[in-house]
């Protein structure tokens, strides 16, 4: 049984529906996804090339992974696959026995091991790793599986257009199709060990969230305010018993201007706190608007206004929904308001463990995505107003079998903060 969370019979519908025969993987953290396994330290320069994992279009096929030498031991224990290949990286290492010399002769030791192992003579490494020879290695994966002269999808969103042509160049043969919405789809619904990683880090945050309120005097500024959150999330992983998370980030926005962060705080001041853990890579993201003191009149009815758009569009956010019709919910709740120059380009994502805690899909004018059972989405309504502030309602939602449900869920209100 292969680690990760690739469903493989999914992933085989989506194939056969493009006509695929197989999948070349290069995203780091779709390598991840699929294998459980980390793909090593040269994924880190986030070229491809560094790593590739393989999927047959057939599912009971298995997969073949090429990865970097320094962790290709790991990688296969941890993936559980059978098939992996490596490549030289930058790193060097060594296996000392010192009986395989004279005492004391160290050099002699570790060369004895090392060709032992095929390690070459007087050969450098490269500085980050060799893409030719990681494409060479894919190659041979791909002619001993037949695929050489076949349809391959490969993530042309992630592989920069200069390291494309090297691949055209070892392997002009296949026809390379772009598969990056095919593993979007695939990434989209998520296992429930993904939803527990999320459920986890959105309650932390939100957690987090009311610790602050309840911190936040005059005089506070943007900078102090995010470290509060920052603290309280650690001691609320601390009460739970938990690891602390891997990471976590904070938009705290005070004052007149909902991007600058602003401060120090004064009376009728917003404070935007748009926030989100990270565990075992997974970003939670949600969001709340408080005021110091009471609100303005223009303050509360324009949140007023957020509110009443974010729960149409909730109302209508259910499984089989498609995201474009959300989208034209909230906008034309906002424009029947009397705010018709309001054009919010999308109102909320996907989250996951990408480079950043918005991920396809998108709930958006243009979307082509439904709604299904296991999708975790940041739904968010937005508006950032200069003289007035930042104003956001976020919440993180899991779409389940018969609606959607918040992940971490706490009262949407306007959150006044006694000025005193």
């Amino acid at each position: 049984m292969v680690s990760g969370f690739l469903d493989r019979h999914r992933a085989e519908r989506l194939m056969a529906e493009q006509g695929l025969d197989a999948l070349v993987l290069a995203q780091p953290e779709t390598l991840t996804y699929a294998t459980g396994a980390f793909p090593g330290v040269a994924s880190f320069w986030r070229r491809a090339g560094a790593a590739f994992l393989i999927v047959p279009g057939d599912a009971n096929v298995a997969m073949s992974a090429i990865v970097g030498d320094l962790q290709a031991e790991s990688f296969k224990a941890q993936s559980q696959l059978a098939d992996v290949r490596s490549h030289r990286i930058w790193v060097e290492t060594g296996d000392y026995d010192p009986t395989l010399a004279a005492p004391g002769d160290v050099a002699a030791a570790l060369v004895a091991r090392d060709m032992a192992a095929g390690k070459p003579v007087r050969t450098p490494r490269p500085a980050q790793f060799d893409l030719t020879a990681s494409l060479g290695l894919l190659r041979d994966v791909l002619a001993e599986r037949g695929l050489l002269r076949s349809r391959v999808g490969l993530e042309l969103g992630f592989v920069a257009a200069g390291d494309f042509s090297a691949f055209a160049r070892t392997m002009p043969d296949p026809t390379w199709i772009d598969a990056t919405a095919i593993v979007e789809r695939l990434r989209a619904i998520k296992h429930p060990v993904e939803i527990e990683h999320l459920r986890t880090a959105a309650e932390l945050s939100q957690a987090a969230v009311g610790a602050l309120v309840r911190a936040i005097v005059p005089g506070m500024d943007a900078a102090r305010m995010t470290a509060i959150w920052r603290e309280a999330v650690l001691a609320e992983a601390l009460r739970r018993n938990l690891s602390p998370p891997d990471s976590s980030w904070a938009y705290i926005a005070v004052g007149g201007d909902g991007f600058a962060a602003g401060g120090p705080a004064r009376g009728g001041d917003l404070i935007k706190i748009d926030v989100g853990c990270i565990i075992a890579g997974y970003s939670s993201d949600g969001a709340r608007t408080a005021v110091l003191g009471k609100a303005s009149p223009a303050t509360r009815k324009l949140y007023d206004a957020l509110g009443r758009g974010f729960d149409a569009g909730l109302a209508v956010l259910r499984p089989g929904t498609a995201l474009r019709d959300v989208h034209r919910t909230v906008l034309h709740a906002m424009w029947d308001q009397g705010f018709t120059t309001y054009g919010r380009g999308h109102f909320g994502h996907g989250v996951g463990a990408s480079v950043w805690s918005e991920e396809w899909p998108f709930i958006s004018a243009d979307a082509t995505a439904l709604a299904e059972p296991g999708m975790v989405l940041a739904f968010e309504v937005p508006y950032y107003i200069k003289g007035l502030g930042g104003f956001i309602i976020e919440d993180q939602l899991l779409v389940t079998e018969s609606g959607v449900a918040a992940m971490a869920p706490s009262p949407r209100d306007l959150i006044e903060i006694a000025c005193l």
